[in-house]
């Protein structure tokens, strides 16, 4: 006896399957979204609600629902009055569909809603595909964003910008070239006395000196031997510590 391969279900009898369990007859153009409404179910998560409201004769009703726990719904449930403000209001006759507006679940909890209004040949409606997002979760994901990403500006250090660096030389610059501001950015090398030594104790107070490296690239920039950015530097220390006594 041959062994034979399994018969693999054929997928429109699936459909049609599945369309003929839903225990009230809908509309014919629905049914193509039955399958749509389940699909998006798993697509997006736990966190969607996603419902098919037969609106085409006098008694609406859900043909499918996915995750009603979120509302507490069930195909048994009513349509919700914006859904009858929907077929009863000159305003959306010729909408095709309402996105992200506030709705609210049944303990209050707040909502992102859509839906799309389905129409047959001669633009009647026939149908409503709701997406209701539970915006719970996403409150708490916003919010505990926007706690990591609040700084508060020490007013003593407006003017101080830190800044991050695994190499050494980058980091000379980033305190070069903002100690430069002083001078508007002029080069160091047509510096005086003074403003170089105005830009030296701007340098030596934001730590520029204890970084490996930092004496050499001073003494190019300014065109001064490294002994002279030494006893400069001995100077502004000696005078900063004698007014820090008086």
């Amino acid at each position: 006896m041959n062994r034979q391969d399994p018969v693999q279900p054929d997928p429109a009898y699936r459909f049609k399957e599945m369309s003929e369990n839903n225990s009230r007859k809908c509309h014919k153009l629905l049914l193509p979204f039955i399958p749509v409404v389940r699909g998006l179910c798993e697509t997006l998560g736990p966190d969607y609600e996603i419902v098919l409201h037969d609106i085409s004769g006098p008694k609406h009703f859900i043909v499918e629902i996915c995750n009603g726990n979120l509302t507490q719904r069930t195909k048994d449930s009513p349509m919700t009055n914006f859904g009858y403000s929907l077929l009863n209001s000159d305003e959306y006759k010729d909408v095709d569909y309402i996105s992200n507006y506030k709705s609210f679940r049944p303990d209050g909890s707040p909502m992102r809603s859509s839906v799309i209004i389905i129409r047959d040949e001669n633009r009647k409606e026939i149908g409503f595909l709701c997406i209701n997002y539970d915006l719970t979760r996403a409150t708490i994901v916003k919010s505990m964003a926007d706690f990591l990403t609040n700084v508060q500006q020490v007013t003593s250090l407006e003017k101080v910008k830190e800044t991050f660096s695994s190499d050494p030389r980058e980091q000379i610059r980033a305190l070069l070239d903002e100690a430069k501001n002083i001078k508007g950015g002029v080069p160091l090398r047509y510096a005086d006395k003074l403003e170089r030594r105005e830009f030296l104790d701007k340098l030596d107070r934001d730590g520029f000196f204890s970084i490996k490296g930092a004496i050499e690239i001073i003494s190019e920039e300014t065109g001064k031997s490294q002994f002279t950015i030494y006893r400069d530097l001995r100077e502004i220390r000696r005078s900063r510590n004698d007014s820090d006594i008086s």
